[in-house]
Formats: C-alpha cells, sequence, structure tokens
C-alpha cells in the first residue's frame, strides 16, 4: 500500500510504500473514529482478528475505526475506513472532526509510528445488530455505556457491562454477547501516555451534552 510522507510540520514530501514507512519512522496521515449512540449513550471500540497485526499483540479493545489514508487520499476520504470495516457508507459531513493527534513511538522492532492521526466523532444512531462487520480483520465491535468507559478509564471502575457483536468467521450470523470489559482489555499507552481513552470518552460526552460548535481535545 502507497502512502503520502509528511515531515514533521505536517507538510507533503513524497510518498512510500506503509511497510517501509514504519520500518524508518517517516511521517504519514491517519484516519481514526470513535462512534457514539446519542439515543442509547454507548460508545463503540473493537477488537481485530487474530494475526492481523505485524507484531505481536495482544487482543486489546481499540477505537472504532482506524486506518492509513493511501496516497493522493483527502481527509474526508477516510471514511473508506468506515465502509472495509463497518460495512457503512457514510458521508463525511455526518463526523464531527476533532482535530490532530501527532504521535511519535515504537511499537515494535521495525515498526515505528510516527503519524498524524486525523480523529472524529461518529453519531451512529444504529443498534448492534444492525452493523454489518464485514471485514474479516474486525472479530468484534464492543459497546458500552460512556459513563461506564470512563470511570474504567479513569480507574474508578475495574470491570463494566459490555455488549459485543461477534463476527462469525465463516459467514453465518454475528452473534450478540453480554460480557464485561477490564482496564486490562484496554491499550496500556492509551490509558497512560496521553490518556486517549479518556480524552475521546470527554469529547463524547460534550458532544452529547451539545458542546459541538467549538468541539476540540
Amino acid at each position: 500500500m502507497l502512502i503520502d510522507i509528511y515531515n514533521d510540520r505536517n507538510e507533503p514530501i513524497g510518498t512510500e510504500d506503509k511497510k517501509v514507512a514504519h520500518e524508518r519512522g517517516l511521517w504519514h496521515h491517519t484516519f481514526s473514529c470513535l462512534a457514539l449512540n446519542p439515543k442509547d449513550q454507548t460508545v463503540l471500540l473493537q477488537k481485530k482478528a487474530p494475526g492481523r497485526y505485524v507484531f505481536d499483540r495482544p487482543d486489546y479493545a481499540d477505537f472504532t475505526v482506524g486506518g492509513h489514508y493511501e496516497a493522493g487520499e483527502t481527509i474526508p476520504q477516510g471514511v473508506r475506513e468506515l465502509r472495509e470495516e463497518l460495512g457503512l457508507d457514510i458521508p463525511y459531513t455526518e463526523l464531527h472532526p476533532l482535530g490532530i493527534r501527532q504521535t511519535a513511538v515504537t511499537l515494535a522492532p521495525g515498526w515505528i509510528e510516527h503519524e498524524f492521526q486525523y480523529w472524529h466523532l461518529l453519531p451512529l444512531a444504529l443498534d448492534l445488530s444492525d452493523i454489518p462487520l464485514d471485514d474479516a480483520e474486525v472479530s468484534s465491535l464492543v459497546e458500552l455505556h460512556l459513563d461506564d468507559a470512563t470511570a474504567l478509564t479513569t480507574g474508578q471502575a475495574t470491570q463494566i457491562p459490555t455488549r459485543h457483536l461477534v463476527r462469525d468467521p465463516e459467514g453465518g450470523d454475528h452473534q450478540i454477547q453480554e460480557t464485561t470489559l477490564t482496564r486490562e482489555d484496554l491499550i496500556p499507552g492509551y490509558l497512560s501516555l496521553d490518556q486517549l481513552y479518556l480524552r475521546m470518552f470527554i469529547a463524547a460526552r460534550r458532544y452529547l451534552d451539545g458542546e459541538r460548535t467549538h468541539l476540540f481535545w
């Protein structure tokens, strides 16, 4: 996959293969999104199918959608990831852009993340069972109440109730499972370094409370 490359000031300087970009720590753009249901006051996290990372990583609950921009794509064209990972065709105008997270971290030998991450909120008034979840890379979606999510990330709770939409790898009907989520299920760096989970959950709460015109994080 060919991606656009930038300097550390987010100025374009060329293109490179995605794998090479991570090996060399070249700056590039990614699309990230947290979906929330305004009626139910819930948010969605995602779990990848086994073996989908190029390095060993536990089965953490990540944000709803995330992926790399292909070379030549504009920021709004990142909604391609919504279609690929969730099976939903949603115009960019329905998303709420939050801003850019500039991050530099080495996740594994030969995998360096130097990224300008474009973060969004997606109001999604769909029941969990109505999400197609077509992508084989995604094993399940995790639905949790926003207040529970905040309590978990701040340490006020050690375990919270959730619903999982579990994808059938054989192509059958997806299953809804009642289960729980703990802090050990969350990405450690997102809990500790810049508290990304908490920041996104606070942004979601502010959005639901009507602070939408000048909502940044």
